[in-house]
């Protein structure tokens, strides 16, 4: 395996510290291109979603399909730039002669391109619109230097490919949990307190949460990776500090990447409860003026704000204690743990290969 296949290897692995840094900038702009596709969809379509308007007393449909209409147009805001985006990264993988004709390409529609579409449509003045692409792109050729995409990139396909061990794990800590969330979500009292917090106050509790889960996290990591370097496997130079930092950093990701899959899938399965158990009545005098509902793109969705207030609230309790019980449990070792340290000892052997050949 040659230099840039390996430098290519180490960055798909989320390990752009262990390549060199005078070949850091080598393919920069191909490397952005992935971005910037995502960047230009993106733009395209959240500006074509913020002009929808949706008038319940003339439309044609039930609320509740619009309601779903507008649900999954949100839904593709993020989500068809970013398959539009892998779509991109795959082709430049495996067409090498494609590489520079669809980078600068990508980077000419989204610089020269949307901005004058945008100022013919209406949607914004063509001057201003070229100097925040061009700062966006800017930021993301400078992040992609710094390895910031190969970093999250890693983290997020390792969360997926793990997503079978979270389902196991959590088919097993949420029957016992639930015996405590639930009762919590029962609780008038709590109600009353989520219900009263406005978003920046709730984000600052979920932040809080986020916090402690790290303060928990990183140190497992450090004995985890303390055990790696003393394994026969991991024969090359001693890392750098860099290079350790990065180490740690994937690992981390990939478990934050997973607590937030099972806040999130906490989060659904409180809402679909709550929407099932508490009738209008309960909430009402619960409430009191605190019982608006969600509107998402002018359209009132069937879950009360408090509601959704509340189940993130119990979503981040949950994650954190499930954060801290499977941590130690012998099955999440085998099926999460194990794999991550399987793969850093590969990481370690390309990277002795690699600097053994430089």
């Amino acid at each position: 395996m040659g230099d840039r296949d390996t430098e290519h290897w180490l960055r798909l692995h989320g390990l752009p510290y262990f390549v060199a840094p005078r070949a850091r900038s080598r393919a920069l702009l191909a490397r952005t291109a992935p971005f910037l596709v995502f960047a230009l969809a993106f733009d395209v379509l959240s500006s074509v979603i913020l002009e929808v308007a949706v008038d319940l007393d003339t439309a044609s449909a039930s609320e509740l399909i619009l309601a779903l209409v507008a649900l999954l147009l949100v839904v593709a805001v993020p989500v068809l730039p970013a398959l539009l985006g892998v779509a991109t990264a795959r082709i430049l993988r495996s067409r090498a002669g494609a590489k520079m004709p669809v980078a600068v390409g990508a980077l000419a529609l989204y610089l020269i391109v949307d901005p004058l579409v945008f100022g013919i449509v209406g949607y914004g003045e063509p001057v201003e619109s070229f100097v925040q692409n061009a700062a966006v792109a800017l930021a993301a050729l400078a992040l992609t230097w710094l390895g910031i995409g190969a970093l999250l990139s890693w983290a997020l396909r390792a969360a997926l490919r793990q997503f079978g061990a979270l389902g196991q794990l959590a088919t097993r800590a949420l029957p016992i949990l639930m015996l405590v969330v639930v009762f919590a979500y029962f609780a008038r009292a709590l109600w009353e307190v989520t219900s009263s917090m406005t978003v920046p106050r709730l984000l600052g509790v979920a932040l809080f949460f986020v916090v402690l889960g790290f303060l928990f996290a990183v140190p497992i990591m450090r004995t985890e990776l303390s055990a790696l370097g003393q394994t026969p496997e991991t024969e090359g130079p001693p890392l750098t500090l860099l290079e350790r930092f990065n180490l740690g950093v994937v690992m981390v990701m990939a478990q934050a990447f997973q607590v937030a899959l099972f806040a999130a899938l906490v989060c659904a399965f409180l809402v679909v409860l709550g929407t099932l158990a508490f009738s209008d009545e309960v909430l009402t005098s619960w409430l009191g003026g605190n019982g608006d509902s969600v509107r998402l793109l002018g359209v009132e969705l069937p879950v009360r704000t408090a509601m959704l207030k509340t189940a993130v609230f119990l979503s981040c309790v949950s994650s954190l204690n499930f954060l801290v019980s499977v941590s130690t449990a012998p099955a999440y070792r085998a099926s999460f743990y194990e794999p991550l340290l399987d793969e850093a000892r590969a990481a370690l052997s390309v990277r002795a290969a690699y600097r053994a050949e430089r």
